[in-house]
């Protein structure tokens, strides 16, 4: 199968809160581009959903993001070692200083 992503990805671990309203949920990211980020989670949302983001930058600085569902993905307790459950989503008006931070990281 052909790989759909276009931009290249860092792995990154930082710790988000989102939600479609409220950012009631808590999860960690896996990995940023440019343009998007998975976020491991055991709280994910379901494709298409807007889902807003604070994202927690080295130095405590938080950084709120928005963007869409991509995809989901849930996996079963005894599959825990082999895969994690998450969901990709694609950012949208992404902010400047988040572009400069992955800029930089994937030099």
């Amino acid at each position: 199968m052909p790989e759909k992503r276009i931009k290249n990805r860092v792995t990154k671990r930082l710790s988000v809160r989102f939600g479609a309203s409220e950012l009631n949920n808590n999860g960690i990211t896996s990995n940023l581009s440019p343009t998007g980020i998975f976020i491991r989670t055991n709280s994910g949302l379901a494709p298409g959903t807007f889902v807003n983001i604070e994202l927690t930058l080295p130095g405590d600085r938080i950084l709120k993001l928005k963007g869409t569902v991509m995809w989901t993905k849930r996996v079963h307790p005894k599959l825990a070692e082999l895969s994690k459950n998450g969901m990709g989503i694609m950012l949208a008006d992404i902010p400047e200083e988040y572009a400069k931070f992955v800029t930089e990281l994937l030099k």
